[in-house]
Formats: structure tokens, sequence, C-alpha cells
């Protein structure tokens, strides 16, 4: 039985000190993994989120992609949040130290941990961004194959 691989360490480095700037109605918004913010907070409050996620598609498996891949990429991930009638703020995902580019992204209000998940798992993201109601920004990691005990169970529970 296989489990699942936690991100290389200078990959779950890079994530954890990036800057996820939110650009909210009330201007923009600096967030960090497990700082609380509490502009953020109360903006989140505000509009009456149980959790928000800050989400992208660009640069699928932290490979960097085109401009023009992470534009149709991203513009598939706000049909996705439309059809679910999620609402949204942009961001962006920058790196400190500049050796990432930029990356846009969006704060996504009142989306649940599975639910955003799931989106990250779909644009075959490595991690996203979670902030519960009230809390710390958290880090999640997404696999993205199924371990091999879990796959043999899937593959002889299929009826043909």
């Amino acid at each position: 039985m296989s489990t699942p691989k936690d991100l290389p360490a200078s990959l779950s480095h890079a994530f954890e000190k990036a800057i996820y700037r939110v650009h909210s109605p009330q201007g923009d918004i600096d967030v960090r993994i497990g700082q609380l913010n509490h502009p953020l907070n109360q903006l989140l409050e505000q509009e009456n989120s149980q959790g928000a996620a800050i989400l992208t598609a660009c640069n699928p498996g932290a490979q960097i992609c085109s401009r023009a891949f992470n534009d149709a990429v991203q513009e598939s991930l706000l049909r996705d949040l439309q059809k679910l009638n999620l609402r949204w703020w942009p961001a962006v995902n920058l790196d400190p130290v500049g050796k990432w580019p930029d990356e846009p992204s969006l704060l996504v209000l009142d989306i649940s941990l599975q639910q955003a998940r799931w989106q990250a798992r779909l644009f075959k993201q490595l991690a996203f961004i979670y902030i519960p109601a009230n809390g710390k920004p958290q880090l999640h990691q997404v696999q993205q194959r199924l371990p091999e005990s879990n796959q043999a169970d899937l593959n002889s529970s299929v009826p043909f």
C-alpha cells in the first residue's frame, strides 16, 4: 500500500513563504499562511462567508506554463465557480524573492474545504490555501493520485 507523498521541501517552503494578495472591495490585503489576518477575517464576516479559499488554475503541477495557457485554464476555473454560484475576489500569488512569476488567483468566498480541494485537484494544483471563518490561512496539499489500495478498491467496484 502506498501513501501520498508530501510536497518536496523546497516547493512546500515556496508555498508557505508566498504572499497571497487579495484585491478586496476594501483594498489589497496580503495573506500569509499561518498568520491571522484581521482585515480579511472582518471582510469575510461582513460577507457572511463561512470559509474561503485561494485557488488558481495556473501552472498545474507547479510547472510554469505560457500566459495563453494560464489565461485559458483560469477562465475555466471562473466558469466552474460561476456554475457553483460562488463569489470571488481577484488575487495574485507573489513570490517574495522573485524566482516564480506572479500567478493570478482568486479568493473564493463561502466555499467548503471539500469544494476547494476538488477544484484544486480538478485543475491539477499541488496545494491551495483555505481560510476557515475567523481562522488562520492554511496550506492544504492536494493528492493528485489515489493511493494504490484505493485505486484497487475503485477498480473492483466498477460494474463492467
